[in-house]
């Protein structure tokens, strides 16, 4: 595990602060200063869907059928985007309720744009400011029996008898292991860094990696629970309009 920047290294690398500003001003992406790319794998442990809704093709034989793209089951990014900024927003809860509020709130968001954004927005973007960090798609490193097909109803919970069904959904089946790939664009990620941003980000992804997220349909049924099984991050920095390796940690 590497030590990356510290002082006034790293102070160098982030967003400035306006004059009477109490938080940072995150609006850095006319200038690339560092980027930290993540890249590694996560396994789901029970069954996965991210559902690609009721409008299936005429020819499927089911009701309910997995995202694909090219045929392929998918994870888009925006699913695992938006589960992090959940898990982002009760880790800054947990230590001061008011410093949370959603990225469309007009008011507040107004109001950073004038003060300095909150570490959420300054990660994860709000209406006013573009997200620092990018999370690609991700699919199935294997090809071979990844789809099961599970029946199902949906019971009245004023007659507790069937409301609807029996209906039939797709699940991807548990075991099987996905790519993972993020991007952090002028932040510096890793178990080491002084930046909240970076901080923060990195207990994601440990949470991610010790108790597992859960994403797409049926969660409280327990399926969609996926573990970061390893992962490697890497800094790079611009040296004299080169981008250089500055340091690196496995997870």
């Amino acid at each position: 595990m590497t030590c990356f920047l510290g002082g006034k290294g790293e102070e160098s690398l982030r967003g400035g602060r306006r004059l009477g500003a109490a938080l940072p001003d995150y609006r850095d992406f006319d200038r690339l200063n560092c980027l930290t790319q993540v890249v590694g794998e996560f396994e789901n442990i029970t069954p996965l869907r991210v559902g690609a809704g009721r409008e299936v093709s005429l020819e499927s034989t089911v009701d309910i059928g997995v995202f694909r793209v090219g045929g392929v089951p998918c994870v888009p990014g925006s699913s695992l985007k938006g589960v992090m900024r959940s898990l982002a927003e009760a880790f800054q809860r947990s230590k001061n309720p008011e410093a949370v509020h959603d990225p469309w709130e007009k008011e507040k968001v107004e109001k950073e744009v004038k003060e300095g954004f909150c570490p959420i927005c300054g990660i994860f973007g709000n209406t006013e400011l573009a997200s620092h960090v990018k999370i690609y798609d991700s699919y199935p490193l294997t090809k071979e029996n990844l789809i099961f097909v599970k029946p199902g109803v949906a019971i009245s919970r004023e007659w507790g008898s069937v409301r609807t069904g029996p209906f039939h959904e797709e699940f991807v089946r548990p075991g099987v292991r996905w790519n993972f790939r993020m991007d952090a664009v002028n932040i510096l990620v890793g178990p080491d860094v002084s930046e909240e941003r970076g901080k923060l980000l990195y207990s994601i992804l440990q949470t991610f990696k010790v108790y597992g997220l859960q994403v797409g349909a049926r969660k409280t049924l327990g399926a969609g629970l996926i573990v970061l099984r390893k992962a490697e991050g890497t800094i790079f920095t611009l040296e004299k309009g080169e981008f250089k390796r500055m340091g690196g940690w496995t997870l």
